[in-house]
């Protein structure tokens, strides 16, 4: 008896360009350049706390997003059946 197989969904069209990931991104974007200032100017060490602060807190947001429906989806779509032809079933 011959296998038939299903074919699998096509990809998500936007390519990780989700608003959970753009906020996460910009977060930890902002929190490294914080930290960055910190360890140039030594005077402003409070900076790098603040720096890795905002890191943290736009990781947690970006994962809030995330589960709230805004990024990227889980599953691409429900799986397919594969029919089997009327032929095979009628033997």
């Amino acid at each position: 008896m011959p296998k038939t197989y299903a074919v699998p969904p096509p990809p998500h069209h936007n390519e990780g360009k989700t608003i959970a990931a753009w906020t996460m991104n910009l977060g930890i974007v902002a929190g490294a350049t914080l930290i960055c200032l910190a360890l140039v100017v030594p005077a402003l060490t409070v900076l790098l706390w603040v720096g890795a602060g905002v890191v943290v807190v736009s990781i947690i947001i970006g994962i809030v997003l995330s589960m709230a429906g805004l990024g990227q989806p889980k599953t691409y779509a429900e799986p397919v059946r594969a029919e089997r032809p009327a032929e095979v079933d009628a033997r």
